[in-house]
């Protein structure tokens, strides 16, 4: 858990500081837009990457009933031993205090600040009940408070303009405009319950000093796109700055953070871009494309790291059932035996391991590629073979030639080695294949005859029987 959250962390981080890093390009460009890319890396910190990542698994396709009924099928005998064996116990994971320590402080601290910001909601909301309201051509309510709070937009989804009291008589009327104005602009912009939706990140991640440092960047980014809307719209640069001077003289900072207030953010710096009223360049086609490139890169890359990552269980048991529905494949045709060698090289004798199973029936065979899993329960020569309850002999996995892998065990009744052992033929590495001696090959008169063929299934086991020519 607290891996996850480190990583998700400095991934945010990271994020973060690429917006940081893109703003200096974005300084002769609109306020919006600064305020949105500040914004998108306030609401990173809410979607981890590894949702996304899990998010991307779970557009592959579920596993399908009808294909999954033969899987289950095919591993119900298989599993039947592993069932009946004790279960495996897994000690306890030792106590860490340290995490549970990390956790209770994590909490004290967002319920701190939980009830720091019901404060002052209690105290905005109680000043709001007490105002008296204000006749003006205004969208929403006008009220005027007894307390010496500046002119802001409370409320989100019944939104009323709050001004001190006293205000109106000290403005004049185009000063009172502006001041509305840059109020509606609020409005309009949905700043409120943009300024909510970051709270709730600083209250999850109060102990990150980067997200109070976006906080910061976000009033003044929406201060001044406010400031440009004003000015755009018509409004003198010198009557909007006096009426902000005149506030100034009896502010006090609204109390709640969601509350967008006329004189927040750095008042020198946003007189002086007032006054300069510098012209706005647009977002440069390239620029526009990096940013769009970069937003959706940080979207569909999680995306397709889940999408091509480790695929879930319920892919692979459908990967697994379509190759156990498929039609069996068609009965090899058995070639002609390869010419004798002039050799004298005999082949060693494969060594051959004891090992007594309680039943034939639950015995599995352990593979380390591909190979078919060759179950031996019945037995290959029916007329020498000894009873059903007599031992088995498992041959050791051997590897295969041309090749660095092995092949599967073979078990077979003792008596059936011996039969093979008697008729001098030879089981091949991979399990299926039974082929000649050195000195049966010197007594075969004919050279072309086919090699026979030990042919098995995952649950069907050994059903043909030898070929042998003479």
């Amino acid at each position: 858990m607290i891996a996850a959250l480190l990583d998700h962390l400095w991934q945010s981080s990271l994020f973060a500081a690429a917006i940081a890093a893109v703003m200096p390009l974005l300084r002769k460009q609109s306020a919006s837009l600064r305020f949105a890319l500040w914004f998108a890396a306030s609401m990173k910190f809410l979607v981890p990457f590894a949702g996304l990542v899990a998010l991307g698994r779970l557009m592959l396709h579920a596993v399908s009933p009808e294909l999954a009924a033969p899987l289950l099928s095919a591993i119900r005998p298989a599993a039947a031993s592993f069932l009946l064996a004790a279960p495996l116990v897994t000690p306890a994971p030792a106590h860490i205090p340290a995490a549970e320590l990390a956790a209770i402080v994590w909490g004290v601290g967002l319920a701190a600040i939980a009830l720091l910001c019901l404060s002052r909601w209690l105290e905005l909301h109680g000043a709001l009940r007490s105002a008296s309201p204000v006749a003006t051509n205004a969208p929403v309510p006008v009220k005027s408070a007894s307390s010496f709070l500046e002119p802001g937009l409370v409320g989100i989804w019944r939104p009323v303009i709050l001004l001190p009291h006293g205000l109106s008589p000290q403005m004049t009327p185009d000063e009172m405009d502006a001041i509305l104005a840059h109020e509606l602009c609020h409005l309009r912009r949905r700043d409120n319950l943009l300024a909510a939706l970051h709270m709730v990140v600083e209250g999850l991640f109060w102990f990150h000093p980067l997200v109070w440092w976006i906080g910061g960047r976000l009033v003044e980014e929406r201060e001044r796109a406010c400031d440009e809307s004003v000015v755009e719209s018509g409004i003198r640069p010198l009557v909007y700055a006096e009426g902000i001077l005149k506030i100034c003289r009896f502010y006090v900072q609204s109390p709640l953070a969601c509350a967008s207030g006329v004189s927040g953010a750095d008042l020198e710096m946003r007189l002086g871009a007032i006054m300069a009223r510098e012209p706005i360049i647009d977002l440069h086609p390239a620029k526009g494309t990096l940013l769009a490139l970069g937003g959706a890169l940080a979207l569909l890359l999680p995306l397709a790291a889940g999408m091509l990552g480790t695929a879930p269980i319920s892919v692979l048991a459908t990967r697994v059932a379509t190759v156990l529905a498929a039609p069996p494949l068609a009965a090899p045709v058995l070639a002609p035996a390869p010419p004798m060698r002039k050799t004298r090289t005999a082949h060693p004798v494969p060594t051959q391991e004891t090992m007594i199973v309680p039943s034939p029936h639950q015995i599995v065979a352990r593979v380390d590629t591909d190979v078919g899993i060759i179950v031996n329960t019945t037995p290959a020569f029916a007329a020498e073979t000894a009873a059903a309850e007599e031992p088995m002999v498992c041959r050791r996995p051997q590897q295969l030639p041309g090749s660095h892998l092995s092949g599967p065990m073979v078990c077979l009744h003792q008596s059936d080695w011996d039969a093979l052992k008697k008729r001098n033929l030879v089981l091949l590495p991979d399990g299926r294949t039974v082929v000649a001696g050195l000195e049966r090959r010197r007594s075969i008169d004919s050279p072309g005859c086919p090699l026979p063929n030990i042919i098995g299934g995952a649950t069907t086991g050994m059903a043909s029987t030898f070929s042998i020519c003479y």
